[in-house]
């Protein structure tokens, strides 16, 4: 059990679209983080927590940043002042980034249930067992498991088209033995470039993955909800040629992706990612 004497919601900060194998009893969120499965809730001010240590939690949940000083860094309009009081407390998760790399590879044109269905399938299926408080958890497939693992195995767990690239990717990475966490070292672009190597790993997978693993709070992944947020409030800090030609088609091409990505990064700065996210969730709170 602890205390939270620093700016943080719990809530927004495990249903804003970051993390999938959380679920919620009663009063209390349960969640597996790499292997360890730990329970928090939130009531007022008091932040509270079992099966862990302070340092892991305090280190989990980001709660050893400045989110005041992050915040300050980027609120330099009155949209994203709007979305910063909205959801003020709203931190970003330090995730384990092998999980976090096959969950985004998973992600892709999936929605939120649907990716939190398809990842508790391969856990029970190739994750090691745990029980807290008399409910079962399963600890993340590790890289060996799934590196291992038959086609139709993945197929059963509703990967799809993706069976390919998390098959492929986990190989590749078992049997070169490639650190995931040796990328936090490199400069942005270049750990983009090293991610973007791996199958199934486009531009917004690694910008997600960089941004929600990996401390490249510059990352800036650009959606479907994203790009709204850009055409209905800084479309006039587009190129007026571009801004037409996203009004014209839903779809993103990668050259799209780059500018709107860019725009982000550059307009938004060093803690672009934390925007991102606070404008990302109050977008779709707020359709």
């Amino acid at each position: 059990m602890g205390f939270c004497d620093v700016p943080f919601w719990l809530d927004v900060t495990l249903c804003c679209g970051q993390v999938f194998r959380w679920e919620r009893q009663g009063e209390w969120w349960y969640g597996v983080a790499r292997d360890k499965v730990l329970k928090v809730r939130q009531i007022g001010g008091r932040f509270e927590y079992a099966n862990v240590d302070a340092k892991f939690v305090e280190y989990y949940f980001s709660l050893d940043v400045d989110l005041q000083g992050i915040v300050d860094s980027f609120n330099r309009d009155a949209h994203i002042g709007k979305a910063v009081k909205e959801y003020w407390g709203l931190r970003l998760i330090r995730q384990d980034p092998w999980e976090c790399l096959i969950s985004y590879i998973c992600a892709t044109y999936k929605s939120i249930p649907a990716i939190r269905l398809m990842l508790n399938k391969m856990a029970k299926k190739f994750g090691e067992k745990t029980v807290l408080d008399g409910l079962e958890f399963y600890t993340f497939p590790e890289c060996k498991k799934l590196a291992e693992a038959s086609e139709r195995d993945l197929l059963d767990c509703g990967l799809g088209y993706r069976t390919k690239y998390v098959l492929e990717t986990s190989r590749r990475i078992w049997q070169s033995n490639f650190d995931l966490e040796s990328i936090k070292k490199q400069p942005y672009s270049e750990a983009k470039k090293a991610l973007m190597d791996f199958p199934g790993v486009g531009a917004k997978v690694a910008d997600c993955v960089l941004l929600f693993s990996l401390g490249k709070t510059e990352a800036f992944p650009v959606d479907i909800w994203v790009k709204r947020v850009i055409l209905n409030h800084y479309s006039d800090k587009l190129e007026p040629e571009l801004a037409k030609k996203l009004s014209a088609r839903d779809s993103l091409s990668s050259g799209d992706y780059e500018r709107l990505n860019s725009f982000g990064r550059n307009y938004f700065g060093l803690h672009a990612g934390y925007a991102q996210e606070y404008l990302y969730h109050y977008e779709r709170m707020t359709l």
